[in-house]
């Protein structure tokens, strides 16, 4: 089998419920020349045969039935990975059928570009569009403030393998993976966004625990890299923020918080919303 231009790492636990649509959101790429990596991480639903269903054979899946979590699991793929890029992609996510085809176009038009994601479609469980999330194109503005925030979506990055290998990602930055490997890449590294929608990003109601978790992985994981004033920076920012997650659950005011925070949908990107939701439903 030839060497495929792009590698879809697509790391899963117990999502047999929404798999099936990630991966078929991947079949009708227009663009072909990919292969998809799907890594199962311990899941003890029927993820595994979901993805085992599909006959492509540009779909590869494993497991060891261990529980390693994200960050290990995506270096897992992005060592298998035979292409020259890498896509990221959860299993609960929808690409857009012109996602694969768009980013790499952009990359070869922008050399001076490592690491480019995209706009996002927020959604509910059932489909339901919550808005969008336009986060900025330079990389100055992505990185404005990288203690608090680096404004990509993890689900969306796409970047030469060599770039992954070079950095790779925390197996101990669980929850922030995507976070500390930008806090780490940042100086060396150029960040993008396209200004268009590529994914469909899920999101359901604010899981406290989760959520609270992640802040304090973050804040915990910061501090490996940062002197005195920046880790009290970041403790402060974080707590301040959990404080805002659990008054908005506290509330039950998360769903209006999440819609919020997302940028109203045109007519024309409403309607091609619906019509990528069909076509993998």
């Amino acid at each position: 089998m030839s060497e495929p231009l792009v590698s879809i790492a697509m790391p899963f636990y117990n999502s047999a419920e929404t798999i099936g649509a990630s991966i078929r959101s991947i079949l009708h790429q227009s663009f072909t020349d990919w292969e998809l990596l799907l890594c199962d991480d311990g899941s003890a639903d029927a993820s595994s045969q979901v993805a085992r269903s599909f006959g492509d054979p540009r779909i590869v899946v494993w497991g060891d039935r261990r529980r390693l979590e994200l960050g290990a699991r995506l270096n897992e793929c992005i060592a298998r990975a035979r292409g020259l890029y890498v896509a990221r992609m959860d299993a609960d996510d929808i690409a857009y059928p012109r996602r694969m085809e768009k980013q790499v176009q952009y990359l070869e038009e922008h050399p001076e570009v490592d690491l480019a994601g995209g706009w996002a479609v927020l959604f509910d469980g059932a489909g339901a569009p919550l808005g969008k999330r336009t986060d900025p194109a330079a990389h100055r503005d992505i990185a404005r403030w990288p203690l608090y925030s680096f404004k990509l979506i993890h689900p969306t990055f796409i970047a030469k393998t060599e770039w992954f290998r070079r950095y790779w990602y925390n197996a101990d930055a669980i929850r922030c993976e995507d976070h500390d490997l930008l806090f780490r890449a940042c100086e060396n590294s150029r960040f993008a966004n396209m200004p268009e929608i590529v994914l469909g990003y899920r999101q359901g109601a604010i899981n406290l625990r989760k959520r609270l978790r992640s802040r304090w992985m973050w804040s915990r994981c910061a501090c490996q890299y940062l002197g005195g004033g920046g880790r009290l920076k970041v403790a402060a920012v974080e707590l301040l923020k959990g404080a805002r997650d659990v008054a908005a659950v506290a509330a039950r005011a998360d769903a209006a918080w999440l819609r919020a925070r997302a940028s109203a949908l045109t007519t024309d990107e409403l309607r091609e919303w619906r019509q990528v939701w069909a076509s993998v439903s």
